[in-house]
């Protein structure tokens, strides 16, 4: 087939996906046990508070086990940064500020093996600590080690935490996306424009916290992370950074899945050199040129020859929106910091907190048995 004709063929498949005008048989929807899910609706808080002291400890062994010793200088000994995470994850759980969290903690001390006491000033704190984060970051890798060889397939998916109740930005993304879709001119650059997040009409100290996710396609456990109060650095140049988590947590990675916005040639490529077999639906426009990129040439191939075999990968990557959606519903609450700093900590404390229920609800209901120490084990 001349080469024209095979681009035009590919332009016309993509337009009838888009459009919703593509006939192919819907997946059918998972059967789920209500016996085990209502269980795991009971034991939620008690595996959430189980689950959330035995990773914090396991998290922060790893890490100093790692970790060249320093000196300790002159001044107070600062608060350990397992104590203080332990209780951030538990504020994030109730919603609470932090002179209720410091409450919760004269209640759950000796549930979640915290040895001290301290103030809700150092909770506020903890907000600021590397360290803090740094632990964050070792359990989404050891609860997605849960399932290391299971999880084969991830979707990634960019969204926005509110810190204001007066604005929703799934909202302010489908007003963004209804304005592109009035642009009459179909040029790169214009496409390219609208790689940036919507932007929040508050003041900057209530805007967005901005995240771009890496997710699980079959137990929806977070992989990875990208986070950002700008909303002009866009999903794509974040993305780089929530595949390489995912990379890491899982290196049996086999199929990366994402909307239209990552169907360019260099994001196609960064995953295919990975050996990830990439699955982003492209632009009305394409064509085969690959132009330095074999990735992106090797991907609508795939598309041209097997559309159905090409979009039953594709259209999981719904997934990631659903785990958005789960995030929001279950953690809802409006971002209380106003620092960009503690708002990123605070958007990885509920992406965090959303795994170590997750696995609570994984572990009843799929019998995925966690390999960590437990406390009394």
């Amino acid at each position: 087939m001349p080469a024209k004709s095979r681009t035009e063929e590919l332009r016309t498949l993509i337009k009838t996906i888009r459009d919703g005008d593509f006939d192919y048989e819907s997946r059918e929807s998972p059967k789920r046990n209500w016996n085990l899910y209502d269980n795991a609706q009971i034991k939620e808080l008690a595996n959430y508070l189980d689950n959330l002291r035995d990773l914090v400890d396991e998290a922060d062994k790893r890490i100093k086990e790692r970790t060249p010793p320093t000196k300790q200088g002159a001044g107070r000994p600062p608060t350990n940064p397992g104590d203080i995470t332990k209780i951030l994850l538990l504020q994030v759980y109730t919603e609470s500020p932090n002179r209720v969290a410091e409450g919760f903690l004269y209640l759950f001390r000796e549930k979640l093996g915290i040895h001290q006491h301290f103030s809700y000033k150092t909770i506020e704190r903890g907000y600021d600590r590397k360290t803090v984060n740094e632990i964050l970051d070792e359990i989404v890798k050891i609860t997605n080690e849960t399932v290391e060889g299971k999880e084969t397939t991830y979707s990634f998916d960019g969204t926005g935490f509110s810190a204001s109740n007066k604005e929703n930005y799934a909202a302010k993304r489908q007003k963004q996306n209804s304005k592109k879709n009035q642009k009459k001119t179909k040029s790169n650059c214009v496409e390219e424009s609208y790689d940036s997040f919507p932007i929040s009409n508050t003041i900057t100290k209530m805007g967005f916290s901005y995240c771009v996710m890496g997710v699980g396609v079959q137990y929806k456990l977070i992989s990875g992370m990208a986070i950002s109060p700008d909303h002009s650095i866009g999903e794509t140049t974040m993305f780089p950074e929530a595949f390489k988590q995912t990379l890491q947590c899982n290196p049996n990675l086999m199929n990366a899945l994402g909307d239209g916005i990552y169907g360019c040639r260099w994001i196609t490529d960064l995953v295919s050199t990975n050996d990830v077999t990439p699955y982003f639906l492209p632009r009305s426009n394409v064509t085969f040129r690959s132009k330095g990129f074999a990735g992106w040439s090797d991907m609508l191939y795939s598309l041209w020859e097997d559309p159905y075999d090409w979009l039953e990968h594709y259209h999981m990557r719904s997934i990631s929106e659903t785990v958005n959606s789960m995030v929001k519903c279950r953690f809802g609450a409006t971002l209380r910091k106003r620092l960009d700093a503690r708002k990123a900590t605070e958007t990885q404390l509920k992406n965090v907190a959303h795994n170590v229920r997750r696995i609570g609800y994984l572990e009843i209901m799929d019998g995925i048995i966690p390999h960590w120490p437990r406390m009394g084990e």
